[in-house]
């Protein structure tokens, strides 16, 4: 068994996270948040309860003198921090630089990565930018709960190939589905922007643009069958953001049993950006065993330089949007009916191995040491 990695933090911090708690890689040494084991606002209550179990065999807490890493313990600001705040990161900056250690960083928030005030600190972002990617900046992916055990008693079934392939999407991408409103032409407006070429130079500013185009592709053809639920609200709200889907508890869990359905009963499923850049769908399709149509916004995904993702995805570059109908026929029909089944479960085993909670924490010291 690899000895676990030794880090050291200060967990007085926690009073500026905003009740969230510490940062995922500390569940196993300190416990989950109030927040986070709260079922009442958060839908993937439960998520870490493996890596809660399985994280003493990876991390260990000692003194910063005998540390491997330090660890900075909540969410990196990505707006400018409050001024006592700014002032305890410099301090901790100081106190490890002065112990000649490097600082592990989990950025918060979905904005354009900030300037991290901690010195060599390897940087974990989920909206990085392939072109504008730093060194030691790393993607990491959005954790949620095993779709597998929470809907379907633990057993994963993959789907035989069919001779016209299905690809699901539910969600928000407004202006789709949008009742007309000031909100619905400025969403407009965005769309077209983004047909013009505008987003790819503000991507900060595409929100569900690119998704809304990759959905207008594909229901303007007939090469794949499509299955969307488009929704008309954001499917996160609360204090927290939590993903509440509908609203309320209650509608949430219907929504969220209509979301898992959607993806379980689709061969492929569109994997698009929202505000940040990157794709929660993605980790949830390879979780459940089925192939993501992922379209490339000059994103950077975890693990980029173990995996080679274009083996487990559809790969459509933001140009190719137009043509992604017949790239998706092109990938199908490429594959036998052995290979679809093959892939399904290579992604399933992809998703538990590094990009669970418990698979991701066990490869980190892969690209921190």
């Amino acid at each position: 068994m690899t000895t676990p990695l030794k880090i050291w933090t200060d967990f007085s911090f926690e009073k500026w996270s905003g009740g969230m708690g510490l940062v995922d890689l500390l569940i196993p040494l300190r416990g989950q948040s109030t927040v986070e084991q709260n079922g009442e606002i958060n839908i993937s209550k439960g998520r870490f309860d493996e890596y809660e179990r399985q994280g003493h065999q990876l991390f260990t807490l000692t003194s910063l003198e005998d540390a491997d890493i330090a660890v900075f313990p909540i969410g990196y600001p990505m707006r400018e921090p409050a001024p006592d705040l700014a002032a305890a990161i410099e301090e901790f900056s100081e106190t490890v630089t002065k112990a000649g250690k490097k600082t592990i960083v989990f950025a918060a928030g979905d904005e354009d990565l900030v300037e991290v005030k901690i010195p060599d600190a390897t940087i974990f972002h989920i909206s990085l930018y392939a072109t504008k990617r730093g060194r030691q900046q790393f993607s990491w992916p959005q954790f949620h709960d095993d779709f597998i055990e929470t809907h379907c008693n633990g057993t994963a079934s993959y789907r035989s190939k069919p001779p016209v392939p299905t690809i699901g999407f539910c969600g928000y991408a407004p202006p789709l589905n949008q009742k007309w409103s000031k909100f619905k032409v400025k969403e407009s407006l965005r769309l077209g922007l983004n047909y013009l070429g505008v987003m790819k130079r503000q991507p900060s500013k595409s929100a569900h643009s690119y998704r809304a185009r990759a959905l207008r592709s594909l229901m303007r053809q007939g090469k794949v069958k499509t299955n969307f639920i488009i929704r008309e609200q954001f499917a996160f709200a609360g204090p927290y953001g939590n993903l509440l889907p509908g609203g309320t508890q209650e509608t949430a869990q219907i929504f969220r049993k209509e979301y898992v359905e959607n993806i379980l009963d689709n061969d492929y499923n569109l994997c698009a950006r929202g505000f940040a850049n990157c794709s929660l769908r993605l980790y949830e399709t390879l979780c459940c065993g089925r192939i993501p149509v992922f379209i490339n916004t000059n994103c950077v995904l975890p693990y980029d330089s173990i995996i080679d993702w274009k083996k487990h995805v559809v790969w459509i570059e933001e140009s190719d949007i137009s043509r992604m109908p017949q790239l998706i026929e092109k990938f199908h029909n490429s594959l036998s009916d052995e290979e679809f089944v093959a892939l399904q479960a290579s992604n399933r085993e992809l998703w538990q191995e590094y990009l669970s909670p418990e698979g991701f924490f066990k490869n980190l010291r892969r690209v921190v040491e």
